[in-house]
């Protein structure tokens, strides 16, 4: 049994209805760099909300068997499984520790600063152990979202206007739970999306050309360059490409190349080098 399937044992045989629970919204900040930073304000709720948010993180740990595979660039989201990461490897790493400051973090004490919030976070305790979960905000969160939607109420068969009322709404769907410094996903492009990991493979991209050029793989990196750009989906591939590593092997090169001969994949080489254009960018990467 691997380490991340001994600590879901562990939590899913846990009692975590008894656990305390607590409620954090996470603002996020982008710097010139595109490195993200994180702050966290604890909410008060009451005893309604905040059974309904423990259930909703119960739910996600013990409500299913999942099978558990580690988290890879190109892996998809299915219902019965789990991707795994160590939270080192991850943002949450900075936001569990905004978290963990606990009440020296501010308090919300106006509406206000419900607003702008990137994420929340539930975490329970107990004996020392703790479980986080973890949601993106999506909607509604944003003071210019919030002003240009009405709230309506149907109430004794009638439409009652809540304009005067403030409303904060929350999807309570966890994206993904954190114990013991392992991360389990169930939402990969959400968690992807909170955690900043399009700007990791943004920056993976940058790192695997730069070799690419040392190397003397290519003929030319630019084509690639220009062809990934934002491009989700083949920045995955790229990242791919960095975590494996293989292109720095130089007997894996000679392989590929004597591959494609045989295979017919269509690569051209000249001079010992792949020629890449615009048009060959994602046979290439593949």
């Amino acid at each position: 049994m691997t380490a991340a399937a001994k600590k879901l044992k562990q939590l899913r045989q846990a009692d975590l209805k008894a656990w305390t629970v607590s409620m954090w919204l996470v603002k996020r900040r982008l710097d010139v760099q595109k490195v993200a930073h994180y702050s966290v304000v604890r909410v008060d709720l009451d005893k309604k909300l905040q059974a309904k948010l423990k259930r909703a993180v119960v739910e996600r740990v013990q409500g299913k068997e999942y099978k558990l595979d580690e988290y890879d660039f190109l892996t998809a989201d299915q219902d019965d499984r789990l991707l795994t990461i160590n939270v080192s490897d991850t943002d949450f790493s900075k936001v569990q520790a905004e978290v963990d400051k606990g009440l020296a973090n501010k308090k919300v004490e106006q509406y206000e600063d419900l607003l702008d919030s990137w994420a929340f976070v539930v975490k329970l305790v107990h004996d020392g152990n703790a479980v986080y979960g973890v949601r993106k905000i999506n909607k509604f969160t944003q003071a210019t979202k919030v002003g240009a939607v009405s709230y309506f109420l149907f109430e004794d068969k009638k439409l009652v206007d809540l304009e005067d009322k403030k409303i904060f709404t929350l999807d309570t769907h966890i994206d993904f739970f954190v114990f013991d410094g392992t991360t389990f996903i169930t939402n990969k492009k959400e968690f992807e999306s909170a955690m900043n990991f399009r700007e990791g493979m943004e920056k993976n991209r940058d790192s695997v050309l730069t070799e690419f050029v040392d190397l003397d793989v290519f003929s030319d990196v630019e084509p690639i360059r220009n062809t990934v750009g934002a491009n989700l989906h083949l920045l995955r591939k790229i990242s791919a490409i960095q975590k494996s590593g293989y292109y720095k092997d130089q007997t894996f090169l000679a392989n590929l190349i004597k591959l494609n001969h045989s295979e017919g994949w269509g690569l051209v080489i000249e001079h010992g080098k792949i020629v890449v254009d615009e048009a060959n960018v994602e046979l290439v990467l593949t």
